[in-house]
């Protein structure tokens, strides 16, 4: 996909292991394509932070913001060293209204449904108290 057409070098993004690619609460401004590597979802939990996802090459993280207008509902962290390739809002909101509608309303469904999950759920969940 992106790995095979030619990006502007301004929308990549290279992160080494560790770096923080966006914070749980922060604003939505881009979704990110993961060229190659690997990122890890985390929420918070009380003060423990909880893995929700790995996502590796091929994969795509904070596309829910984009969808919904709503904060980041998780951080995201490289664990290892990591190329993106940034959506900006205004292009992902293109490819949106360009979807059909019916799938578009799927998409606005399943991040509620996402984003429903409380802290309190996830704990429920992992067993953790």
């Amino acid at each position: 996909m992106a790995d095979e057409i030619e990006v502007e070098e301004d929308r990549l993004f290279h992160l080494k292991p560790g770096d923080m690619l966006f914070a749980e609460g922060d604003e939505g401004d881009s979704a990110y394509y993961i060229r190659s590597g690997a990122i890890e979802v985390t929420r918070k939990v009380g003060s423990a932070e909880v893995v929700i996802a790995l996502e590796q090459e091929g994969g795509i993280v904070g596309e829910m913001a984009l969808i919904d207008n709503q904060p980041r509902s998780a951080t995201a962290r490289a664990v290892e060293a990591t190329t993106l390739v940034a959506v900006p809002k205004s292009e992902f909101e293109t490819y949106l209204e360009n979807t059909d509608p019916v799938i578009r309303r799927l998409l606005e469904r399943f991040v509620t449904i996402i984003r429903s999950i409380t802290a309190e759920k996830v704990r429920l969940i992992l067993g953790i108290r």
